[in-house]
């Protein structure tokens, strides 16, 4: 994995190394037409459920990845148990959206994402942690976009809407806790620079992902 995009970033605590590393993408992704739709609830049902169809896939297959190298890799068994896996979730909220998940194929920004996955897995399965960070991470603000949908589209359940906010009043105590366990994994200056150089290739992914959507809406 490539660190040359990578903004240099003194050594620190992991977790803030992330935030910081990826802070300049994280934002990108966020003032993509389809992000600002979907935070505003603005995004047409038939847009959402292209996106959810497109990242059902991507993330199927990180679900995969992590099952098949958790253990042997330390720091994934440490931190990813079986509730955070998202295909269950995503399954869900495809059959309430009337989308058969056996019938979707990839797009071309997900099929980069899913080959990421596999790159990753090959070169160094350790960094699936990096990938599973970023999605984890965004829990967090899905809740509020999980909200202004329902109000938008007169809902008062998460119908459609699991992935967005899986763990409900319990999503603030869980990211705590990740971020303190993985504070206190003992990874090196190089296996730092390494996560965050994947990091960033998450958000390039989720970002391209997005890019298709919207081509695909227009």
């Amino acid at each position: 994995m490539t660190h040359s995009d990578t903004p240099t970033l003194e050594m620190g605590p992991i977790g803030q190394m992330m935030k910081d590393g990826c802070w300049d993408l994280h934002q990108a992704a966020e003032s993509g037409i389809v992000a600002k739709k979907l935070i505003s609830g603005e995004l047409s049902k038939g847009d959402y459920a292209t996106l959810v169809s497109q990242m059902y896939l991507f993330n199927r297959r990180l679900d995969e990845a992590v099952r098949a190298h958790r253990g042997s890799q330390p720091s994934l068994e440490a931190l990813i148990d079986d509730e955070q896996l998202q295909t269950p979730y995503y399954e869900a909220d495809l059959s309430d959206l009337g989308v058969d998940a056996g019938s979707l194929e990839a797009m071309p920004g997900t099929a980069e994402a899913i080959a990421l996955v596999e790159r990753v897995e090959r070169e160094n399965p350790a960094n699936l942690l990096a990938l599973h960070y970023v999605r984890e991470g965004a829990n967090n603000g899905n809740r509020f976009v999980a909200r202004k949908l329902m109000q938008v589209w007169g809902q008062n359940d998460l119908k459609g809407m699991k992935h967005l906010d899986p763990y409900g009043e319990g999503q603030r105590p869980k990211w705590d806790a990740f971020k303190t366990t993985l504070n206190e994994l003992p990874f090196s200056d190089d296996e730092k620079r390494s996560l965050v150089a994947t990091g960033r290739e998450m958000f390039k992914a989720v970002i391209a992902i997005h890019g298709d959507v919207e081509r695909r809406s227009a």
